[in-house]
């Protein structure tokens, strides 16, 4: 039985850094590659557009993996028999992340004569060279707003419960993990912001889900399990499902992929979003994420999709996702 840990975060704010950038012809929004409104026709985005994407997305590098699990109905256990898990938080704030540049590490990303993690839906498994700014002969930072940054600011009241099984080891076509999520934040008007998930995804589009639920393991950074524009972070427990984003009691936006994870703390200094290096092994820290991203069923990729979260930013736009972290939680696994 793992035991509870707990802590406690500073309070802190600062400003969120917002716009779009036009970069040969593409309006790169907060995490997504997408036309500008300037290259779109009567007919939708630019063919030529949509083609690179296409390409980008046909090398998703686990596209073979995850296509040799598809259509499995009798996935094996994960060794040892299934985890139940437990996390909790009920009292204090949470850190929510806003669209800002992320910072690009040279040992996840590469070099511009050498880049790395290329392909897939960009933002969520791949970043194209043309969206990263470099100089000197390094990457330096991307050129468009994603949910990966240094921007965050902070909001009170949290709740974060969740009931959660590993039992399926792999990807398949069913699977026995499941999660229950119900995680809440207010902002300093009293508005409360919900985030619920009850439904697993049992097989991953580009990267896997290993059943839905996942333990001990290592996730985003080099690893090309999630977007490299998270830092490369041992992950005690994530999970990715369906869910609903909530204000007030009212549904604004459903369904809506949910990925959830404990992992090492990836901040830094004044809360900046860590590289490799600056990973703390011994703190931990939940992050809840509901990407402006939604499965395409169809071709097996993403597709944009800003989420309706109902936060408007000083700028007057809406936040387009969701990123939180959750410092001050409590958590246990047993073994059933």
């Amino acid at each position: 039985m793992l035991t509870s840990h707990s802590r406690r975060s500073a309070i802190r704010l600062l400003a969120p850094a917002l716009g779009a950038l036009a970069v040969a012809g593409l309006t790169l929004g907060a995490g997504a590659l997408q036309p500008s409104q300037d290259h779109k026709g009567m007919d939708g985005p630019n063919p030529k557009m949509a083609k690179m994407i296409e390409m980008l997305q046909a090398k998703a590098p686990a596209l073979g993996y995850l296509k040799a699990h598809k259509d499995e109905y009798h996935p094996l256990g994960l060794l040892g028999g299934p985890l139940t898990i437990k996390l909790t938080q009920d009292h204090g704030g949470v850190f929510v992340a806003l669209p800002a540049k992320r910072r690009l590490d040279e040992r996840v990303f590469g070099t511009p004569d050498m880049p790395a993690m290329i392909g897939g839906t960009p933002g969520i498994t791949g970043v194209p060279p043309m969206i990263r700014a470099a100089a000197n002969g390094h990457y330096t930072q991307l050129q468009n707003m994603t949910p990966f940054g240094d921007k965050f600011l902070v909001m009170g009241g949290a709740r974060l419960e969740i009931s959660a099984v590993d039992a399926t080891a792999t990807d398949a076509a069913t699977t026995e993990d499941s999660v229950t999520l119900h995680a809440s934040w207010k902002d300093r008007d009293n508005n409360t912001y919900e985030v619920v998930c009850d439904k697993v995804l049992p097989h991953g589009l580009e990267f896997p889900t290993f059943g839905g639920v996942v333990t001990n393991h290592m996730l985003h950074g080099f690893t090309g399990l999630g977007t490299p524009l998270m830092p490369t972070e041992f992950t005690y427990f994530g999970f990715w499902g369906m869910g609903k984003v909530i204000k007030n009691g009212e549904v604004l936006d459903a369904p809506r992929l949910v990925h959830g994870m404990l992992t090492e703390y990836v901040r830094a200094d004044k809360y900046t979003l860590g590289f490799d290096d600056q990973i703390t092994p011994t703190r931990l820290q939940f992050h809840l994420m509901v990407a402006p991203f939604k499965p395409d069923m169809k071709t097996g990729h993403f597709a944009p999709a800003p989420v309706k979260t109902g936060l408007t930013l000083p700028n007057g736009m809406e936040l387009p996702f969701w990123h939180v972290m959750f410092e001050n939680v409590d958590f246990t696994a047993d073994r059933r």
